[in-house]
C-alpha cells in the first residue's frame, strides 16, 4: 500500500506533490476541526447552559420550599364524626354539583359511594379539595375517566368513616 502511495507520487509533478502535501497538512487538521471539535464545543456549551438552569432551577425550588415551610398550615376542623349522607349532599347542594351526581348510596359499615357520570372536573377536584378534610371520611378509592365533552369527567368515589 505504501509502495502504490510512493509509486502514486513519484508520477506526480513536484508541483502537484506539493500542493498534495498542502491539501493533506491543511485539509486534514481543518476536516478534524469542522467535523469534529466544533460540534464537541457546540455541545459543551449546550451543557453548560443547561447545567446552570437546572441549578438555578434548584435554587428556585429551595427558595419556594423555604418559603412554603414558613406558611402555617390553614387550620381546618377535622370532624371525627361523619357528616353522613346527608351531609355531603348538602355540601353537593352549595357548591351546585348535586344535579351533576349519579349515584348516591350508603354501603356496609357507613362506606359510602358517588358516582357521577358526566361533572366538571374543575368544581369536582375545589369541592373535594375544600370539604374532604371536614367530612370525617378518607378517600379509600377514587376514579376519574375523560369523557367526550371537555372538562367533563366520569368519576367514582368511595368514602369511608374515619375511625
Amino acid at each position: 500500500m505504501i509502495d502504490r502511495l510512493v509509486d502514486t507520487l513519484v508520477k506526480r509533478t513536484a508541483r502537484e506533490r506539493r500542493m498534495l502535501g498542502l491539501t493533506v497538512l491543511v485539509g486534514v487538521p481543518l476536516a478534524v476541526a469542522f467535523g469534529i471539535l466544533l460540534p464537541l464545543q457546540t455541545a459543551l456549551q449546550a451543557a453548560r447552559h443547561d447545567h446552570i438552569d437546572a441549578l438555578a432551577l434548584q435554587l428556585w425550588v429551595a427558595q419556594r420550599a423555604g418559603e412554603a415551610a414558613t406558611l402555617a398550615p390553614a387550620s381546618v376542623p377535622e370532624s371525627q364524626t361523619p357528616v353522613g349522607s346527608s351531609g355531603l349532599e348538602r355540601g353537593l347542594i352549595d357548591v351546585g354539583l348535586r344535579g351533576d351526581v349519579s349515584d348516591l348510596g350508603v354501603g356496609d359499615n357507613g362506606v359510602i359511594e358517588l358516582r357521577f357520570d358526566a361533572v366538571g372536573f374543575t368544581a369536582l377536584a375545589n369541592w373535594v379539595s375544600a370539604a374532604q378534610p371536614s367530612w370525617g371520611y378518607d378517600i379509600t378509592r377514587f376514579r376519574f375517566e375523560a369523557t367526550e365533552v371537555s372538562g367533563k369527567v366520569s368519576a367514582t368515589l368511595t368514602l369511608t368513616p374515619r375511625s
